[in-house]
């Protein structure tokens, strides 16, 4: 088969040919996508001045003194950084530049690859031998091609074949990718229309690993993965669709459209002011972390145009702020945003996987799956806040607060032991809903959604265990002062550890926590410390300080049926905390029915069957365990339910008066002047998701 050089590549990809969308030229479809695939390497950006560094650093033997080669680290293995300095290496000498084709630079390169090709490093996390690895020597083989002797291209060929077509998800896709490179070396037809297809066979919905009905990603079993392998999805796939564009490779319409909707309808929701949702993170909760994966978001945003132009605009207004509430009902997680600020919570179930530790990463995270709930407006609210946690209080959960280290969480398949958790949405407004039970702990939780506010309420608390209990409200950077509104009046907190009696509200930059009857809550604003190393094993122990504001319920030891209810608003002012919090109440909360009513909508959640009295819309009945969202327009009522268990085929809603509604089957009981609506539910993908109706 034919080589390319970079020039011939460059103006293959930019040709008339394919400026004006005409056939391809007359060439072997591999030598085109070989072509693509080098301009697509050499499109990296790389420093001469690092590069001059490497070279001067290496030893004569093409290592480093720097590089421990003895490292078996599963997850971030620091021998892999002798490849990637390979490939800065290969990268300065092909492209146009200053080293471009520099003598020294060649010698120096090709010794580092015969120093690899001899050792043959192994990691014992078989990511690296499979993926890591070839996905970073593969490119150094190709952009040196024509410089290796036979015994180099044998060896590193016999090193990218650990990379087989197989497993699902982003390992496939990358392992796909990695066939792609070694099949462009060896000019194997065959095993690259296998892999292309194994890459375009994962652009696809489903309930397994990958992209799910509503557009979040699940990988590790059925654990929320948007910031980790759904990232590393997105960018992979783009960087595919550039360079199988114009070949007999090219993505065909209806795998762009999921591509698109995935991004569009997905990955938008969980970035905020530059920043990913933690929820949204994973297991790599590393430093800058936070900012990094929203960079590589909205990059790709920018580059989506190139495979898919007929739809520009959107990719360009994808990440700018916008209004809206999303439940993700394939991933228990629901997102509330506006343009000034940002919600979530994220729970986990007997479906839905709640949080990892593989690699010895995130090895504090053992209830980042219990309804946690963040709160954005600046976007730097948690950024690294990590090592300063005290990880038994994750903002928005309930759990013990004892003395016993946290367990360790398994790489997958740690749930939730509740089949009741679920949310329904309207599109700007939205309920969430968990029947919590952990370690012998169990709560009812739910977070309503409405405008500017988060109302929270707990119910059925209850454990036998002589360990306190605590709902954490949040635990977050201490930015501004701390101003407290007390039966006594209002005053600023100094910096420390406060227990407040008969608090009404609590501001503290920006955010307004109300409680409604006043409560018993503790408080601490005051410098915190710890390490990286308590996160994630590979980072020094070094002390790490910042100010962290916590507020908290201590609901104390064995608690018997304990409740909480507590109202978080965004762009809190202490002149109208109270006149806000007049607009909310709260119908009920028990461990059976939790409700709340807001001008023009109500929030009902039935975790058992039952009837809810509603000051706007009545006496609401509900058959089955559901989610209920009612708000009116002019003189009809939409309804907005969903399924938590995803087991129910139906479900019978019933409202006062004589009703009539399309999408149900009405029944009127005329003696007791109750309409009893009874409609079919969303089911197997669709299980859990928001059925609407209109009533009047």
């Amino acid at each position: 088969m034919k080589t390319f050089s970079l020039a011939f590549a460059i103006a293959i990809l930019f040709s008339p040919v394919f400026i004006f969308g005409y056939p391809a030229p007359p060439d072997p479809k591999l030598d085109l996508l070989k072509a693509h695939v080098l301009v697509d390497i050499l499109s990296a950006p790389v420093k001469v001045s690092m590069v001059e560094q490497l070279m001067a650093s290496m030893q004569q033997n093409g290592s480093w003194p720097d590089i421990n080669y003895a490292d078996k680290t599963r997850g971030w293995w620091t021998v892999n950084d002798h490849l990637t300095r390979l490939l800065d290496m290969a990268l300065a000498w092909k492209q146009q530049g200053e080293l471009q084709g520099n003598a020294e630079l060649k010698k120096k390169l090709l010794s580092g690859l015969d120093f690899w090709l001899d050792n043959d490093f192994i990691c014992p996390n078989w990511w690296y031998p499979q993926i890591g690895v070839p996905k970073v020597l593969a490119p150094v083989m190709l952009l040196m091609e024509n410089q290796l002797t036979a015994k180099e291209m044998a060896d590193g060929l016999k090193i990218l074949a650990r990379a087989k077509i197989g497993m699902t998800g982003q390992n496939k896709v990358w392992l796909s990718g990695n066939v792609i490179y070694r099949s462009l070396l060896d000019g194997n037809e065959t095993s690259i229309e296998q892999a292309v297809a194994a890459i375009q066979q994962e652009i696809v919905v489903s309930l397994g690993e990958g992209i799910q009905p509503d557009y979040s990603f699940h990988q590790h079993g059925t654990q929320q993965q948007f910031g980790n392998y759904g990232s590393a999805f997105a960018a992979d796939m783009l960087k595919w669709g550039m360079i199988f564009r114009h070949t007999a490779f090219e993505f065909d319409a209806g795998s762009m459209a999921i591509l698109r909707n995935y991004l569009l309808e997905g990955v938008r929701w969980i970035t905020w002011k530059n920043k990913m949702d933690i929820s949204a993170c994973g297991r790599q909760l590393v430093p800058h972390a936070q900012a990094e994966k929203a960079l590589g978001i909205a990059r790709i945003m920018a580059t989506m145009p190139l495979v898919d132009s007929s739809n520009t605009d959107r990719y360009k207004a994808a990440m700018k702020d916008f209004s809206g509430d999303k439940h993700f009902w394939n991933s228990d997680m629901t997102v509330h945003r506006r343009d000034s600020f940002y919600m979530s919570v994220k729970m986990s179930s007997n479906r839905v996987g709640g949080s990892e530790s593989c690699n010895e990463e995130n090895i504090q995270g053992y209830h980042l799956g219990d309804g946690a709930t963040y709160f954005y407006q600046s976007g730097n609210e948690y950024t690294d806040i990590f090592p300063l946690w005290d990880w038994k209080m994750i903002p928005g959960t309930t759990a013990f607060h004892g003395k016993a280290p946290l367990p360790v969480l398994p790489c997958s398949g740690y749930n939730i032991h509740t089949d009741f958790a679920g949310g329904v949405s309207d599109g700007m407004n939205g309920i969430a809903t968990l029947a919590y039970g952990r370690d012998s702990l169990s709560a009812q939780k739910s977070w309503f959604f409405f405008d500017d506010a988060a109302i929270c309420l707990g119910a059925g608390i209850h454990s036998s265990l002589d360990t306190e209990v605590r709902t954490t409200i949040n635990q977050v950077f201490f930015n501004t002062p701390v101003i407290v509104r007390q039966s006594g009046g209002t005053k600023t907190l100094n910096a420390v550890e406060h227990s407040l009696a008969g608090t009404s509200w609590v501001i503290e930059d920006g955010w307004g926590y109300y409680f409604p009857g006043k409560a018993d809550v503790e408080l601490a604003n005051q410098e915190q410390s710890g390490s990286w190393h308590s996160v994630l094993t590979r980072m020094p122990r070094d002390t790490v300080k910042g100010n962290v504001f916590t507020l908290w319920l201590n609901h104390g030891k064995s608690p018997v049926d304990a409740r909480y209810a507590y109202f978080v608003f965004a762009g809190a002012k202490e002149s109208t905390m109270e006149k806000r919090a007049e607009a909310i109440a709260v119908i009920v909360n028990n461990a059976g029915q939790q409700a709340v009513e807001n001008p023009g909508k109500a929030g009902l959640v039935f975790i058992k069957p039952g009837t809810v009295q509603t000051s706007q819309f009545g006496a609401v009945a509900a058959s089955d365990p559901c989610v209920m969202l009612i708000t009116r327009k002019l003189s009809a009522e939409k309804i907005f339910v969903s399924d938590p268990t995803h087991k129910l085929a139906g479900l019978s809603i019933g409202l006062k008066g004589k009703r009539g509604c399309r999408a149900a089957t009405v029944l009127y009981d005329a003696g007791k002047d109750i309409s009893w609506l009874t409609v079919v539910l969303p089911r197997n993908e669709e299980a859990g998701k928001t059925l609407e109706l209109w009533v009047e």
